[in-house]
């Protein structure tokens, strides 16, 4: 039996998910030749963050 405190369980899951994400990104840019600028990516993300706490 292994015993874990919270924020030792929850990094590595953290961390996953990020380099999940960051595969799922890849593999998006590669099927397609749309491109974001990061005024765009910034806006998205800013509307993404008012919609969750809103």
């Amino acid at each position: 039996m292994v015993v874990l405190s919270v924020e030792a369980y929850e990094n590595p899951r953290f961390d996953n998910e990020v380099y999940f994400k960051l595969q799922e990104a890849e593999r998006e840019a590669r099927a397609t030749k749309r491109r974001f600028s990061s005024k765009e990516t910034l806006k998205a993300m800013r509307e993404a963050i008012w919609d969750e706490n809103a």
